[in-house]
């Protein structure tokens, strides 16, 4: 009798931990680079130290994958800078020619040196998706650089390279 009772919790442990990692695809690799620009900013000045605002910005560009995929991309989020110096965080959404979608959200650092412009690095996660992205989850780093300043007519063009993992659950 105790030995049916043990091989019972075995049998349950052993199924449980399989149906669980049936659940999951295996981790896919993903990079990709994104070129974009500013389609709104809002700029508030903070009175406490010279130069310092915070903001909101949108981009509009697209993504392009190592392998030739591309994507619209689309992301919004909020800015605090000094001199064109600090943290940044938002929400970007990836949309393909089928529809689906893989959304992420980020944090960042921008700096930028005198009579240059600004560099930026940071990481996020992936937190939704639609069609064949439906259930992502994972993580990415990223960097870029402007190529262009920020104003009415260059719209502050950047390069996004990133790189990172995913899964699908079921």
């Amino acid at each position: 009798m105790k030995r049916l009772f043990i091989m019972s919790i075995i049998a349950f442990v052993f199924s449980f931990t399989i149906g669980f990692s049936s659940t999951d695809v295996n981790a896919e690799d993903v990079e990709f680079q994104v070129a974009s620009y500013i389609v709104n900013f809002e700029f508030l000045p903070v009175p406490d130290v010279d130069k310092h605002a915070i903001g909101t910005y949108e981009r509009r560009g697209v993504a392009i994958f190592k392998d030739g995929e591309t994507a619209a991309y689309h992301t919004r989020g909020t800015w605090d800078f000094i001199d064109s110096n600090g943290p940044f965080q938002g929400y970007t959404t990836l949309t393909y020619k089928d529809g689906s979608t893989a959304s992420s959200k980020y944090t960042g650092t921008m700096k930028k040196e005198p009579e240059k412009l600004p560099t930026y690095t940071g990481k996020g996660e992936w937190i939704k998706g639609t069609g064949k992205y439906e259930g992502i989850k994972g993580n990415f780093s990223y960097d870029g650089y402007y190529i262009t300043p920020l104003n009415k007519e260059t719209k502050g063009d950047v390069v996004i390279n990133v790189k990172g993992s995913y899964t699908l659950q079921k």
